[in-house]
């Protein structure tokens, strides 16, 4: 009885699971992995589905737990992906990083800016743990031509100058 109630409780994760992946109960692959005699050896055994189910398949091993698995083309995909979204995700906060600083032209900051990443990912720095706003500082700090000077404008208008 109890084994059948844990085995409920995993079909209810895998529910809830698949559900988010617009997965219908019946095309669920769902395999059961039962440990051999052998020691590094297990079998898996299909509950639910065929092997011509859609990914990801779910196997139950014997703790409970849920495993998936899918094509060596899928996972190639779903990293190709999320590169993807990494490197816009990268590309936006530069992008906010540089509109923060008021550049005078945005073309000629961000080239600057993918200069001085390359630089530093050559050196062995990886992209995401560059800090694009401090980035963005030194920037201004070196090429100062790159970015409206708000100070000096503000100091103009106090002082009635013409800008």
């Amino acid at each position: 009885m109890k084994e059948l109630e844990k085995y409920s409780n995993c079909l209810k994760r895998i529910d809830e699971f698949s559900q988010n992946l617009g997965m219908k109960k019946e095309d669920r692959a769902i395999f059961e992995m039962k440990q051999t005699e052998k020691e590094n050896e297990a079998c898996l055994v299909l509950k639910n589905g065929n092997f011509n189910s859609p990914e990801p398949w779910f196997i139950v091993n014997e703790n409970d737990e849920i495993h998936t698995m899918i094509s060596l083309s899928s996972l190639k995909n779903i990293l190709e992906s999320l590169k993807q979204t990494q490197k816009e995700n990268f590309e936006l906060k530069l992008e906010k990083a540089i509109y923060q600083q008021i550049p005078i032209d945005f073309n000629d900051a961000w080239v600057v800016a993918m200069d001085e990443i390359k630089k530093r990912v050559k050196e062995g720095l990886m992209e995401f743990n560059i800090d694009l706003e401090k980035l963005i500082v030194d920037i201004k700090k070196e090429h100062p031509n790159l970015f409206v000077d708000m100070e000096a404008m503000v100091e103009r208008v106090k002082n009635n100058e013409k800008l």
